[in-house]
């Protein structure tokens, strides 16, 4: 069986906080600057590692530019001719 997925979590209106003493603590909602903070937070890593494949996919564009293309022809007797000719 597999296992159940977490519930994703509510917007949070207010916190209460109830202490041992018997004291409530309560706070206000946060306000949207801490939930974009928050949200940006908790998607910070995934956003680092597409930025890092798409960095990698970039620089390997540069770099089979500018390696020859000759060594990667299956037919290398057309090595003179410029590509996209016949």
């Amino acid at each position: 069986m597999l296992p159940k997925l977490p519930l994703p979590s509510r917007l949070v209106r207010s916190f209460d906080l109830m202490t041992p003493a018997g004291r409530i603590y309560r706070f206000p909602p946060p306000t949207l600057a801490q939930r974009l903070l928050r949200w940006g937070l908790a998607h910070a890593e995934t956003l680092a590692i597409s930025a890092a494949i798409l960095g990698l996919i970039y620089v390997a564009g540069f770099a089979a530019e500018a390696l020859d293309r000759s060594m990667f022809d299956a037919c290398n007797d057309r090595i003179g001719q410029p590509i996209g000719m016949s």
